[in-house]
């Protein structure tokens, strides 16, 4: 190959190991006139791609203990766009478990490289890869610009000219006329490439197109047939998941993200989605755990936030009452640990509070009360001291914690009231903006959607009336629609059974005796 090819290319070498590094280097130098740059440190790559823009990144995977790894770099520097299309990875590693593997590919290097190597099999790879930048590169640069008409136009020219990358040119095209809801001409491109081993993506956009017209069923028949075709592509699972979601389906939407994390456990997007279904489906044990691996791997990702320890908190904090004594000690320290930790790298007050209040909650749980009792104080002397700092969000989130502890009494509850203006008027404003998104959506008829609003605004407002019988209302509408949905009639009994419980106005009170006569007629009682 002729050192052509890489003329004016900026290569980056990233690895650990010296003698590997000063080999890639010595390789890289002999392609290109230009500098080559090289670190052995993890945390350097995001910082030098801020500042340089380059052709060629050879990344190691494995970058040593306690560091980023490959994986974790490449995933941020796409989704902070420190990187342009136009930039070949090459992920280098000895490491091929399944796991590793699938999990670094769902990131999408350019190619992918295990130790052992040939320079010149390293080298043909390179080839590869810049002839294909070569040709892609008026669709990329389109890409960039977020011109969806000029892109589908250049996918156009370059399959006239019959492009050796018709299958990513069709992929890219279709995605673009889904974007602008040209969607028969997407379901085209999709039919006519569904059957296609290379075209996986082309049964997930008919499974896309079908959930954009609510065909709730056939988009599950669509998905379903998608994973037995191909066990590892696992965008398949995350669209059945999601399709189970709006189906109200939330077991069976749990199973298949669990069938993905066993294929791909180092997912964290995917993982934190399980944990919160696990949560909700009250497998307190598997959303404790899925947690806890949420919290390890995420620690030097994008992905590392204070909530990954206070969501293991919580989850635990539902375990606890079913675990053995000794366990829940055991886990509970672990909880005490990632906690503090957590108020160390995210010194903000509303982090800190919450730290001292789950902290509280577990030492409870596990009859410490003197120690309960000082995190509880310690919490409350930091809330009466940063009250008038907190945004109303936070003030729901450590309301929604205060609960949860039996010894929190009024004393320290009504530090919790929302006693500014402005605050009121904020939450009034958000429950209601979202309650006329979900009103505009029950009269469509898109239950599903209309659901799925009014549950996640109950998450932000657990304590707001008129979202709950809502959402009451919208469950029974929509069985009465479909009338096979017994997991509506399940999620409207157990509403009713909460909503039974609630001093409500007379107007309230008159709506609510309503919907319970149409419960009773809709399940014949």
């Amino acid at each position: 190959m002729e050192n052509t090819d890489y003329d004016d290319m900026r290569f980056l070498i990233v690895d650990n190991l010296k003698p590997s590094q000063d080999i890639l280097k010595q390789f890289a130098m002999r392609l290109t006139s230009k500098q080559v740059d090289s670190t052995h440190y993890a945390q350097d790559v995001i910082t030098i791609c801020q500042q340089k823009s380059y052709d060629v990144i050879l990344l190691g995977y494995d970058l040593g203990e306690d560091q980023k790894n490959g994986q974790q770099i490449l995933e941020e520097l796409r989704v902070n766009n420190f990187i342009n299309r136009h930039c070949i990875i090459i992920l280098i590693t000895a490491e091929i478990s399944q796991a590793m593997v699938l999990a670094a590919l769902e990131h999408k290097p350019d190619n992918y490289l295990c130790k052992p190597y040939s320079l010149n099999e390293l080298n043909n790879r390179l080839l590869s890869c810049i002839r294909k930048k070569k040709s892609m590169a008026a669709i990329y640069h389109a890409l960039e610009q977020g011109k969806p008409t000029l892109v589908i136009e250049r996918c156009d020219d370059a399959l006239a000219q019959s492009t050796p990358y018709k299958a990513e040119c069709l992929g890219i095209k279709s995605r673009q006329l889904f974007q602008l809801e040209k969607y028969d001409q997407a379901q085209a491109i999709y039919l006519s490439y569904k059957d296609n081993k290379s075209c996986q993506w082309a049964n997930i956009g008919l499974g896309r197109i079908a959930l954009q017209k609510e065909q709730l069923d056939h988009a599950e028949a669509i998905f379903k047939q998608a994973i037995l075709i191909n066990p590892y592509y696992l965008a398949s699972y995350d669209w059945l998941a999601l399709t189970y979601q709006k189906k109200l389906q939330f077991l069976f939407a749990e199973e298949i993200l669990e069938q993905a994390l066993s294929l791909s456990p180092r997912s964290l997007p995917r993982l934190k989605r399980y944990a919160q279904l696990c949560l909700q489906n009250e497998h307190f044990d598997k959303a404790t755990y899925a947690y806890e691996q949420t919290y390890i791997l995420a620690h030097n990702s994008i992905h590392h936030s204070p909530d990954n320890a206070i969501s293991f908190a919580k989850a635990l904090i539902e375990y606890v009452p079913i675990l053995p004594a000794l366990d829940a000690k055991k886990m509970s320290t672990k909880a005490f640990k990632y906690l503090k930790q957590m108020s160390r790298d995210f010194n903000r007050a509303e982090f800190r509070i919450q730290s001292h209040l789950l902290t509280a909650c577990l030492l409870e749980q596990t009859n410490e009360a003197r120690l309960a009792q000082e995190a509880l104080d310690n919490g409350a002397k930091l809330l009466t001291r940063e009250r008038d700092n907190l945004s109303s969000d936070s003030l729901l989130k450590i309301t929604e914690v205060m609960k949860k502890i039996p010894s929190a009494n009024n004393k320290y509850s009504e530090l919790l009231i929302i006693n500014k203006e402005s605050d009121a008027n904020d939450y009034n404003d958000k429950a209601q903006a979202a309650l006329e998104k979900s009103i505009s959506l029950y009269h469509s008829k898109k239950f599903s959607a209309a659901i799925e609003e009014l549950t996640k605004a109950l998450n932000s407002f657990p304590e707001h009336l008129g979202i709950k019988l809502n959402l009451l209302q919208v469950y029974l509408m929509a069985y009465e629609e479909s009338e096979v949905e017994n997991t509506l009639l399940m999620s409207a009994k157990i509403l009713l059974k909460e909503l039974s419980t609630i001093d409500c106005s007379e107007d309230e009170k008159l709506r609510l005796r309503k919907l319970q006569r149409k419960y009773q007629a809709l399940a014949g009682i």
